[in-house]
């Protein structure tokens, strides 16, 4: 199975990984994507400018998956969502995991904007952990 992991270094990405942990088998294939160049959708969002930082972050969570078969990618977008959904059509994957909310400063009970967007517009699973 090819699962593609959507981390952008907040507490509810770094669930998804635990999560996703719980039920990856080792020969299985977990890209961790990380989207830069995004849009702020407010004010106050923290948003990964650089590729580099971006690396940095993938790198710094591909310690804590070792013994799993990971691969690790930096996309460039201003859309994460399409971002994420076109990396799946590339590689052919199986299924999607993302937090439900991301590296906003948006206070909401309701799921995140990259999450939810993933819901509705990708043909392929989306596991939205809490």
């Amino acid at each position: 199975m090819k699962i593609v992991l959507a981390y952008d270094g907040s507490e509810n990405s770094k669930k998804a990984v635990i999560f996703s942990l719980r039920f990856v088998k080792k020969e299985d294939e977990i890209h961790v994507v990380t989207v830069v160049k995004e849009a702020p959708k407010s004010p106050e969002q923290k948003i990964i400018e650089s590729e580099e930082k971006g690396a940095k972050t993938l790198e710094e969570i591909k310690s804590e998956m070792e013994g799993f078969n990971v691969k690790t990618k930096v996309l460039e977008s201003t859309d994460v969502s399409d971002a994420i959904i076109e990396y799946c059509k590339e590689i052919g994957c199986d299924l999607i995991v993302t937090g439900s909310r991301g590296l906003t400063g948006i206070k909401k009970a309701i799921m995140g904007s990259v999450s939810s967007s993933l819901v509705n517009k990708s043909p392929y699973p989306v596991l939205v952990v809490k």
